[in-house]
């Protein structure tokens, strides 16, 4: 299973390095002695599989991937830090809270400093469950979504084949190992034998970019937007490099940017935690169909349907429905959840869209993000693809709250650069097209996104209201 990836590297390219991070470099056969070292240790404290779902709650970037991979050796099933339901949770601590298990530094000490202890891996069936995802879109309510060995490697190979296909080297992912673009980078990474470089910062990477010649750069739209503002002026296009979008709409002119500033090749990949991989599209598509997700990836149907559940003719807007070979089956202890999002024998993963007549997949915005203000609706996008291209704005977020008379209104949240012309933002918005509506200005420090870099719009609206009640 994944956790001999790195165990086949560590005999076939010992002093190739598998992980980099901006504390430490360690090669194959370094990660995999840790490994079976920290597997040894665990097994000691009686981690087993019958613990149940064990949350890794470590900040240390390179021992949390140590640690995921010992559990999978154990044939442990795992979670993310942030998981609200684990039945244990392990943390880097000198004390143990309820329901966790504390590797204090005492002990990681000489776990790490003895002699490695080969661990014969445990084996489990291939439709067994092996990590618990958690997919909260935009809503901080966090669904669990169970991923069985063969849903990973499925979706492994899918990405190796895919997104990462063609530029071997050091792939960066800015998203984090929790995320299903970062654990689907870093399997994939470690299949292929090639090296994962993970937790480093937007402003971190700019800085080292020419020194780790990456050929693979993933990120949300969000980090790929801040990557830009952080890039020292008249840095080189990065030729070899391809960028890999994913976790929400991508503007085209992000994308024109990033092609023109950063790596002229960029491949956008939607999906979900619940289904993996779904399309794959070009980035330059987007210049003439804005929300561009491209085409299935094999094994996965998308259709664009009504609200009675029947398909819509080409063209036509609402919501998307999935049909994938990795689809779970619904999510772990939430039977309304799975009863609102596995239905009709797909996966509605909230988003809507429509379809081109050759097949390809517009995405264009969340259902719960559609506005509607006084009988009007529209979408978010719309307003922050105006917003972001004024000069002076690094982020916005475009939200509904009601005003007065408890009627929703347009806010746009913006996080502004000290020089900003913020009355000349105003103009620029009302003159950006006539579907816009007004909006009402909140300036605010930074955007609040979750792990996905996806808006939490529902968390803007609850600010707005209570600050606007307590005047």
């Amino acid at each position: 299973m994944f956790d001999a990836y790195v165990a086949f590297q560590a005999k076939l390219r010992p002093t190739a390095f598998a992980l980099i991070t901006p504390q430490r470099w360690a090669t194959y056969a370094e990660m995999d002695a840790d490994v079976n070292r920290i597997a040894a240790g665990l097994r000691d404290l009686g981690v087993t599989r019958e613990r149940g779902v064990v949350a890794i709650r470590i900040a240390n970037d390179y021992l949390t991937h140590v640690v995921f991979l010992a559990l999978a050796r154990l044939g442990v099933v795992s979670s993310p830090f942030n998981d609200p339901a684990p039945d244990l949770a392990i943390v880097a601590a000198e004390r143990a809270g309820p329901g966790e298990l504390a590797l204090t530094e005492a002990w990681l000490a000489a776990t790490l400093a003895a002699e490695p202890r080969p661990v014969a891996p445990v084996r489990v069936g291939p439709d067994d469950l092996i990590r618990v995802m958690l997919s909260s879109g935009t809503t901080r309510t966090a669904r669990r979504v169970p991923r069985t060995w063969r849903m990973l490697e499925d979706n492994t190979r899918t990405c190796a084949l895919t997104y990462c296909a063609g530029r071997p080297g050091r792939w960066v992912c800015l998203t984090g190992m929790d995320t299903g673009l970062g654990q689907a980078m870093t399997l994939a990474a470690w299949s292929q034998g090639e090296t994962l470089v993970a937790d480093y910062t937007a402003g971190q990477l700019a800085e080292s970019l020419e020194a780790l010649k990456p050929s693979i750069v993933g990120a949300t739209p969000s980090f790929l937007r801040q990557l830009l503002g952080e890039l020292p002026p008249g840095f080189p296009v990065q030729g070899g490099m391809r960028i890999v979008s994913t976790g929400g709409v991508l503007s085209p002119a992000v994308a024109r940017e990033a092609r023109l500033r950063l790596a002229p090749e960029i491949l956008i990949s939607y999906g979900a935690a619940e289904t993996g991989s779904t399309t794959m599209a070009d980035g330059a598509w987007l210049e003439t169909h804005p929300g561009a997700a491209g085409y299935p990836v094999p094994n996965v149907r998308v259709e664009v349907v009504g609200d009675d559940g029947a398909p819509l003719p080409p063209g036509e807007q609402g919501e998307i429905r999935i049909f994938s070979d990795r689809r779970s089956e619904g999510y772990l202890g939430n039977p309304e959840a799975t009863a609102r999002a596995f239905r009709d024998g797909g996966f509605y993963p909230g988003d809507l869209g429509r379809l081109r007549p050759d097949g390809m997949l517009i995405v264009e915005g969340r259902v719960d993000d559609r506005m509607d203000l006084g009988g009007m609706k529209f979408l978010p996008e719309l307003m922050e693809e105006a917003a972001l291209g004024y000069p002076g704005v690094k982020d916005a977020a475009a939200y509904a709250a009601p005003d007065a008379t408890g009627t929703d209104v347009c806010w746009l949240a913006v996080v502004a650069a000290p020089d900003l012309d913020r009355q000349g933002l105003a103009r620029h918005i009302a003159t950006s097209g006539p579907n816009l509506p007004e909006a009402r200005f909140a300036w605010i420090e930074a955007i609040p996104r979750n792990a996905m870099g996806k808006t939490e719009r529902r968390r803007l609206r609850e600010e707005t209201i209570a600050v606007l009640t307590s005047r």
